[in-house]
């Protein structure tokens, strides 16, 4: 054993507080005591060790099992903790190991393949927003332990369990699994510092030293809203419906791979569930490195994963869709229709022609060709709600967005377009107001998020650290361009620059920021005159250019609750549009004043719920008007989001992921473990640090 892991053991996980140490020997034999005083716990370990595995008890125990017979001693045979011993749970420990014998140690190789896996479950969880966990190997696999603050509760052990199913039927392979077992209150797991003894002390398998690899300079508490994502992905058993005589016959998952020609890998039986793993992902055949899985429970739920970052949110009912689209299962199931295709194309209604380049003056119903909204290009927003609304942006149309000073109109535009890249759309932004440098400090910020961004030395100010903010420049070079504001403001000119690179580039979109900053070099006589070919002309360019504009507009000052009206300029600024969106701040005017157009109850709900709200006032396609969506706001990163812990996963963290260690085979866990927790060292600038991963 070493004493300076088991101090650094129980000062991370029990703050010196009350401990159980267990051990247990040949023919199961249990040796435990409670100790305060770690210096008392390290002299009885020392003792009992040679007797078997030494564990302790991660949770938060009840002070009263501290006055049991093994009080600040180890004795063979007395009362234990128990689950109804457990005050409270503190930490949720997902425990991987390999797929072996039981009762012996691993090879180096079976270790190697459980570390694969524990990085891969590490990048998934932080993919889901989940912070830097406290890293551990336990001798023949690894344990990642998250942070928690929870009630020792039926539901939350319920929770906890579905959790550690999901991760395991998505994370496993031939070689690795994750415990389904380690849910309970009293759960106990290895006293790091100690050795792991199973089976025959071998060359080839050898007992090992449990030790902390990593632990974060900050460990964060994690949301139980996170730990619920993750648990809801396990498929939910199979409603009773005609289409599967109401329970009597359950799908056959198998037949259906077999008839539609899917690539299977390997088929393994994960307890309650049967897994496919897929040879490739079946919406994109690139991603075929056996990142996807298609799997069913033993009750007849079906679910499909995959890892790769364009096929997030893709559903087992959109595999049907794919392959079987009539198959009656569809039909029970309510899906948004998936509009945002890029390789198709918008088509327009041809009539029938009386003079060449006319057509007719009028038409019969018959002879108006119908557009199929499957074959429109729509840009998403990210924005969930929006996008349900309103689909998401058209190519070939023109968005107004207006707010008052400091309600984010152009942070949720900077957003838009991140999430527009990480789809394949590429853009333009205009920002007549600031400098590119600012531009780029918001859009890394945005694209980071909380999980890699780090606190400036003022109060409130966040920046990207340059390993991080190089990749981000990598993945966006191909799909944002920033004007250089050098060349000047003159619109006729700016949008010949916007057209040459439209031409070169294929851009999809584009940002201009605002209108105030713009000089309309027209020759009309007013402004208002000057707006409406302003207007015009952007209007003219989405179409024949098939891209959709974005275009800021200030609004006029206004005393009371921005509407529409209050847009400053021409009524043609609102008028000729598609859509128009106005971006409201939560705050107290918000809350004095929206009522008196909105339901009260429902603006009282939004003010209790949200940061930001986008109002929806007019969309042309879809006919929203006067629609609401409440947004939560994350000041590390000004990023707007849907849910209060959201974690969207953008295209520059595709390219981190290829940096991952796994592609570093020489580089090992000892050298990380000297970087990260070095006592006789001073820690790592932040722009010096090494590559973030947990072991």
């Amino acid at each position: 054993m070493k004493e300076f892991e088991i101090r650094k053991t129980i000062e991370v996980f029990k703050n010196n507080e009350l401990v159980e140490v267990r051990i247990i020997g040949n023919g199961n034999k249990i040796y435990s005591g409670y100790f305060k005083s770690i210096d008392n716990l390290i002299s009885e370990v020392s003792k009992y060790e040679q007797y078997g595995n030494v564990y302790f008890i991660f949770n938060k125990l009840k002070e009263e099992c501290y006055h049991r017979e093994q009080c600040e001693k180890i004795v063979f045979g007395a009362r234990s903790t128990t689950d109804t011993d457990i005050e409270g749970r503190e930490w949720l420990m997902i425990d991987i190991d390999g797929n072996r014998v039981a009762g012996i140690s691993s090879t180096d190789n079976e270790k190697s393949e459980v570390r694969k896996v524990a990085l891969n479950t590490y990048q998934y969880l932080k993919d889901f927003g989940f912070s830097e966990p406290v890293s551990a190997d336990s001798g023949n696999g690894y344990h990642l332990m998250y942070k928690i603050k929870l009630q020792n509760s039926k539901d939350v052990e319920d929770l906890i369990s579905k959790f550690l199913k999901s991760l395991n039927l998505i994370m496993s392979n031939d070689f690795a699994s994750i415990d389904i077992k380690v849910g309970n209150a009293a759960r106990i797991t290895k006293l790091y510092g100690t050795v792991s003894k199973k089976g025959a002390n071998t060359i080839e398998r050898p007992h090992r030293e449990s030790k902390i690899v990593k632990v974060p300079q900050e460990i964060k508490q994690t949301p139980i809203a996170l730990i619920k994502m993750v648990a809801d992905l396990l498929p939910e058993e199979e409603k009773p419906t005609y289409t599967n005589n109401y329970g009597t016959n359950k799908f056959d998952l198998r037949a259906f791979i077999n008839r539609n020609g899917i690539k299977v890998h390997s088929e393994t039986n994960e307890g309650d569930y049967t897994k496919y793993l897929l040879s490739e992902c079946v919406f994109d055949s690139h991603h075929n490195n056996k990142c996807s899985s298609l799997f069913q429970s033993k009750n007849g739920s079906i679910g499909y994963n995959c890892f790769h970052n364009g096929c997030s949110g893709k559903t087992w009912f959109d595999v049907v869709r794919k392959f079987e689209p009539t198959n009656p299962i569809l039909f029970n199931k309510k899906e948004k229709p998936n509009y945002n295709k890029k390789d198709q194309i918008r088509q327009s209604a041809t009539p029938q022609q009386v003079i060449a380049d006319k057509g007719e003056k009028f038409y019969r119903l018959s002879e108006i060709e119908r557009i199929d909204r499957r074959n429109l290009i729509t840009i998403p927003s990210g924005i969930n709600e929006i996008d349900r609304r309103i689909v998401g942006f058209n190519k070939g149309e023109i968005s107004v967005w207006s707010g008052n000073n400091g309600s984010g109109k152009s942070t949720v535009l900077s957003q838009m377009s991140l999430h527009a890249a990480t789809k394949g759309f590429k853009g333009i932004i205009y920002s007549g107001e600031l400098k590119p440098q600012r531009v780029k400090d918001w859009l890394h910020l945005q694209a980071a998020g909380r999980q890699y961004v780090k606190e400036g030395k003022f109060e409130g100010s966040y920046f990207v650290p340059q390993q991080y903010s190089e990749l981000i420049d990598i993945w966006l070079s191909e799909y944002l361009f920033i004007y250089n504001n050098k060349y000047g403001n003159t619109f006729t000119q700016l949008l010949a620059d916007i057209e040459e690179k439209v031409k070169q580039s294929d851009i999809d979109y584009i940002i201009l920021d605002n209108l105030m900053s713009l000089d309309l070099d027209f020759d009309d006589n007013t402004q208002f005159e000057k707006q409406k070919r302003f207007i015009v002309s952007l209007s003219d360019f989405a179409r024949d250019y098939n891209v959709h504009i974005h275009l800021v507009a200030h609004p006029r000052k206004a005393t009371g609750f921005l509407r529409k009206t209050d847009i400053s300029g021409s009524a043609d600024l609102t008028n000729r549009p598609d859509n128009v969106f106005i971006v409201h701040r939560v705050n107290n005017d918000f809350s004095k004043s929206a009522g008196d157009f909105f339901d009260k109850q429902a603006i009282a709900s939004i003010v209790n719920d949200y940061a930001n709200v986008i109002e929806i006032c007019k969309n042309r396609d879809m006919g929203y008007m006067d629609e609401l969506v409440g947004t939560y706001f994350e000041k590390e990163s000004r990023r707007f989001l849907n849910t209060r812990y959201e974690n969207p996963i953008y295209g520059w963290q595709i390219i981190e992921r290829q940096q991952d260690i796994n592609t570093q085979p020489n580089l090992r866990i000892k050298e990380l473990e000297d970087n990260f927790y070095n006592t006789n060292k001073e820690p790592f600038g932040i722009e010096n640090a090494p590559k973030e991963t947990p072991f």
